[in-house]
């Protein structure tokens, strides 16, 4: 297994949530081709992206997410833990408009 995940401190996840809040349209489509490739060829969680399904992965010592995790830390030092956050934020953002519509 990789590194342990470090825990996010309650600053960062608001930080990598604000982030997430405000990305734009065409990050949002990448992120789209990523949660599609996730489910299609990793059999992953719908609105779940390859790094957050890694990240899990690694957690429970599944050699693949290890492995992903890993590539993924050398670009974005705890990769796959702020991905989790971001898929929370986006979770969070489908909630609150489906929440106002049924609230009319």
């Amino acid at each position: 297994m990789s590194d342990p995940i470090t825990p996010l401190t309650p600053e960062q996840v608001a930080l990598q949530e604000g982030q997430t809040a405000r990305e734009g349209y065409l990050h949002r489509d990448i992120v789209e081709v990523d949660i599609a490739a996730n489910v299609i060829l990793l059999k992953g969680q719908p609105d779940e992206t390859i790094s957050s399904h890694a990240a899990r992965a690694d957690e429970e010592g599944h050699r693949w997410g290890r492995w992903v995790s890993g590539f993924l830390n050398l670009f974005q030092p705890d990769h796959g833990i702020k991905a989790q956050a971001g898929d929370t934020q986006r979770a969070e953002n489908v909630i609150q408009l489906e929440k106002k519509e049924l609230d009319k």
